[in-house]
């Protein structure tokens, strides 16, 4: 008869041969067990298998330089450069204000010009020219000058005779013989800078009488002898003045007195 097992054993045996449920615990202090491999490092919490090892080569660059537009180094227009004027160097090179330099006009320079001002209304003795016209006799012992110019042609002198009946105050302001006879004479010399005015030279002349226009008598002629006066500065005492004589139809000699009211520049546009 066999022999009764004791119910205590049985029960032992029982629980030896039960394998313990994964993830339970039994309260010991052992390390995990060196056939498992320890957690690789920078790993994320993503699911299990989908973590990925760190390479060995560079740490990858941070998200936002690769995020930088690779033509952003020609963002900036290369063109900004030139956006100040460079005209702005150039403002005002006088000092004063032009933004743009103003066009140089050819303007007559007879030698110093500050004694080219004024208008006397007393004359120099020594004029005595007399002649006819078209519209009858001439005769005149005052005279003044002037200059007068168009365009690039050369700067000439203009000579104004008033006969004895001739208002000085009207005829140098308006020259048309309203107040008496006149004579105008328009000389073609060459440009003050290249011969002074001194020498002889063609002369276009007219007599003006009451709105009348009379020639005068060819061939004619303008002799210009002398610089006189004080041309370098204003001097009332002595003031710049033409020395010389009249050819043809009319004829004399003269001493014109400079007159700021015969000067004409005309630039066309």
């Amino acid at each position: 008869m066999p022999t009764p097992r004791s119910p205590f054993i049985l029960a032992l045996v029982m629980f030896a041969c039960t394998e313990r449920p994964l993830g339970d615990t039994d309260g010991s202090t052992a390390g995990p067990s060196t056939s498992d491999s320890p957690p690789a490092t920078g790993t994320n919490t993503d699911a299990p298998g989908t973590a990925t090892l760190p390479t060995t080569g560079a740490p990858p660059q941070p998200t936002t330089a690769t995020t930088v537009d690779p033509s952003g180094t020609t963002g900036i227009d290369p063109s900004a450069t030139t956006a100040i004027d460079p005209s702005d160097t150039t403002v005002d090179p006088s000092g004063n204000t032009t933004f743009d330099p103003l066009p140089k006009l050819d303007i007559f320079e007879p030698g110093p010009t500050s004694g080219l001002t004024g208008c006397p209304l007393g004359t120099p003795a020594g004029t005595m020219v007399s002649g006819s016209s078209t519209i009858g006799p001439f005769a005149a012992q005052r005279a003044w000058f002037g200059f007068s110019g168009f365009g690039d042609e050369p700067f000439t002198p203009v000579l104004l005779f008033l006969s004895p009946a001739a208002n000085p105050d009207v005829e140098l302001l308006h020259k048309n013989g309203s107040s008496g006879p006149i004579l105008m004479d328009d000389v073609f010399s060459d440009p003050f800078s290249e011969g002074g005015w001194i020498g002889t030279w063609p002369v276009s002349a007219n007599v003006f009488a009451e709105g009348m226009l009379g020639e005068v008598a060819r061939p004619d002629a303008v002799v210009i002898d002398e610089l006189a006066g004080n041309w370098e500065r204003a001097d009332p005492a002595d003031p710049p003045r033409l020395v010389g004589s009249l050819q043809g139809g009319i004829a004399g000699p003269f001493d014109a007195v400079f007159c700021d009211k015969l000067v004409s520049i005309i630039i066309p546009e």
